[in-house]
């Protein structure tokens, strides 16, 4: 009987990462980014009650518990390829400057699908939990196109190489 539960399990999870079997276009098919099934669209009760009267953003999915979320944004902020690490810089500097329970655990400026996409991860407090912080970025039509993934803590272990896909996945047309 284990045998079979465990035969039915293995498909969701690979190697400590969980499938990424949802497609999801974004910015008037401007890019592509894949994610779990299981996160979806966060209502309007959860967003309020996760960040307040802050605007929504085109992507905004989470977990049932409101636990694991990804949220997407095109900004205005002007920037070309050639300044994302000047761009990331910034990020951190005004994280560290703003927040003081920030530890980072990793940084840096990779291609990926012929795009460069900077990244950042870290750790912050939340009210009653530590939160794990995975900033990834890149440039469409000369402006940012940011997204947060984080998750608690607890969840790290799993989503963290989760994590890493879903930034892996992001195309760019």
């Amino acid at each position: 009987m284990l045998k079979y539960l465990l035969l039915l399990f293995l498909p969701a999870v690979s190697a400590g990462q969980i499938k990424l079997d949802h497609k999801i276009s974004l910015f008037r098919d401007r890019a592509a980014i894949a994610a779990p099934v299981m996160l979806t669209k966060m209502n309007e009760q959860v967003w309020k009650l996760k960040y307040g009267a802050m605007p929504q953003p085109e992507l905004a999915i989470s977990d049932s518990a409101a636990e694991i979320n990804l949220l997407g944004e095109r900004t205005e902020q002007p920037c070309s390829e050639s300044q994302l690490a000047q761009y990331k810089d910034f990020r951190i500097a005004n994280l560290k400057k703003t927040r003081k329970d920030i530890t980072v655990i990793d940084q840096g400026i990779k291609e990926v699908s012929g795009k460069k996409i900077g990244f950042l991860k870290f750790m912050s407090q939340a009210a009653d939990s530590r939160i794990f912080n995975y900033y990834f970025f890149t440039v469409v039509d000369n402006k940012i196109m940011m997204f947060t993934f984080n998750c608690m803590e607890k969840h790290r272990k799993v989503w963290e190489k989760t994590a890493d896909a879903i930034a892996e996945s992001l195309r760019v047309k």
